[in-house]
Parts: C-alpha cells; structure tokens; sequence
C-alpha cells in the first residue's frame, strides 16, 4: 500500500483530487482498520477524504473492506436496522422511540451506535436510563434477534476497528468517512433486512442511495434530524425507498408538515425518557412525521402490503 501515491491523489484540495477506484479504495481502507497505515499518514488521508468527499466507488470500495469486519448473519423477516451516531444536540432524540415503537408493531429491530458523546445526549444514553443494556457481545446480540427480534449495540462491540476510526475525531477535531459508513452497515448479509439511513447534507442522498443500489440492499433514505435517522418533526423530508429486487428507487413518502403535537420539552435524558413513555402508553399521540415514517417502515419490512392498511392497523392499536 502506497500511501504517499494515495495522499498526492486525494489530497489535490477540493477541486484538484481525485477519487480512488474501488479496487483501491478497498484496500486502503482495509489496511487502515488492520491499523497497517501509520498515523501521520492516516491523518492525511482522512482529512484529505474530508476535504475532498467520498466518491461513489470510494465509498463502495470501503464498505467492501469493512465487510471483512463485520459479522453475516443470515436473513431475518420483518428486520430493520438502525443506526444512531449523532444524537441529540438541540431537540430531544427521537430514534430509541423510533424503535421501541417499530418492535412493539412487530418489527424485528437491530440498532447500533456510539456508547456516548460529550457533545451531545446518545441513544445509548437513553437506553441507559430506561434500563435497556447494549449486548455484551456478537453473538449474544444475535440470540437477541432471535428470541425477542430486538436488540443494541454500540460500535465498539459490534466493530472495534471502526469504532478506533470513529474516536479519531477526538484527535482531529472533525468527523471522518468512517462516520459515513458507520451508518450504512448491517451484521446481516446484504441483501438481508431494510437499512435506516440518512443524509445531513443534501449532495449526499443520490450518492447514498446510490451505494445502496450498488450493494443490493433494501434501504430507506431521507434527511435526518440532527444526524439521527428519524424524521424531524419540525421540519419533515421525503423518504426514499431503495428496493434491491429491481435497484429502483421511488419516493414513499413525500415531504410531510410539522409535528402538532407536545413533543417532549427539552433535549434532557429524563425528560425525552418521560416523554417516550408517555408516547408508549398511548397518553402523549405519536408526532405526525414518526408515525407516517413508522408506517413506510411497516410496509417495506413486510408486515402490511399498503401504507393504508399499516396506517388503519396503528389507528386500530391506539396509535
């Protein structure tokens, strides 16, 4: 691995550098998680990724070298996963709810994340405070999924190299790609389950879904909140469908109106966890923009045929 040849090609600046190909940008990348690029040189290469963005066959190319990492679970039906490394930084964070309600309509959900961020309140953190502990390790996670088609866990767990990529931005003082790909991946094989997924800045959805395409993977893109991968309830987007069986992409939900509806008062772990729990008992409603992001959810993990009929089901469970 030349990392000199790789530095001079992406690190041109914005307009100047050019992208690897994706036999290149697989092998850098899975050098770099078996921690066989140095560190001057590592930082150069991540920065210069920042500077400069992923391309599409980069980005494939390095999610090829992740999967060597990654467990592959056989297929599970009705599955979602989701992913959580952002946080809440000015509203309450919605995702644990996302998916606490999503289980509870009979959808087997996978959800992974950080453990923490001193800038922000995590998932994990909220989970924490609800009594709901992250898997101890792989294959327990797995039996989770089994028995009770629930389960959490944090990066470092489920992925120790990347989490190392994910902690460089304490180094840094910037997010890296492996913050990107953190939110693509799945222990299931990859045509296995729907993937969750979103975009903050708008230039990187048709790259999204395209590497979603390109993988075979069924997945739902929108713009997020904050990072997060629910639906922001002031501010709702679209949600793309990425069907695998045909590599179509059509728009299952159009961009929607802002929540009418208490959400919970502030970002603050006890008040966002009372607040869910109002919502779970049926004593709070659940915000228009999450409740038609669970029934596009519903329909494409298979448990109804129409938006319709996933939406009278939830009217009929008290939701």
């Amino acid at each position: 691995m030349d990392s000199k040849q790789i530095i001079k090609e992406i690190g041109r600046g914005k307009l100047h550098a050019r992208h690897l190909d994706e036999d290149t940008a697989t092998a850098l990348y899975r050098a770099m998680l078996s921690d066989e690029v140095d560190d001057l040189s590592l930082g150069a290469i991540l920065i210069a990724l920042r500077i400069k963005g992923e391309g599409e066959e980069e980005l494939l190319g390095f999610y090829r070298g992740l999967e060597d990492f990654l467990p592959q679970w056989p297929a599970l039906p009705n599955t979602l996963i989701i992913p959580s490394y952002n946080g809440a930084r000015r509203q309450a964070n919605m995702t644990p709810l996302l998916a606490l309600l999503l289980h509870k309509c009979g959808v087997n959900v996978f959800l992974h994340g950080i453990h923490c961020d001193p800038t922000r309140f995590t998932s994990a953190e909220i989970f924490a405070a609800m009594d709901i502990k992250p898997a101890r390790d792989i294959a327990e996670s797995h039996q989770q999924m089994l028995a009770t088609g629930f389960s959490f866990m944090t990066i470092d767990t489920l992925c120790p190299p990347l989490a190392k990529q994910l902690d460089l931005r304490w180094h840094l003082g910037l997010r890296n790609s492996a913050h990107t790909l953190a939110k693509l991946i799945s222990p299931f094989v990859a045509h296995a389950g729907v993937r969750l997924s979103s975009v903050s800045h708008p230039e990187y959805l048709p790259k999204v879904i395209q590497f979603f395409r390109d993988i075979h993977a069924k997945a739902l893109v929108s713009n997020g909140c904050e990072g997060e991968v629910y639906l922001n309830p002031q501010r709702p987007s679209a949600i793309h469908y990425v069907n695998n069986e045909g590599s179509d992409t059509s728009e299952i939900l159009p961009r929607g109106i802002p929540a009418q509806t208490p959400l919970a008062a502030n970002k603050e772990i006890a008040t966002t966890v009372e607040w869910m729990q109002a919502v779970l008992s049926q004593k709070c409603p659940i915000p228009v923009p999450l409740r038609e992001q669970i029934i596009s959810c519903l329909v494409v993990c298979e448990r109804f045929s129409t938006q319709s009929e996933a939406d009278s089901w939830l009217t009929e469970q008290g939701y």
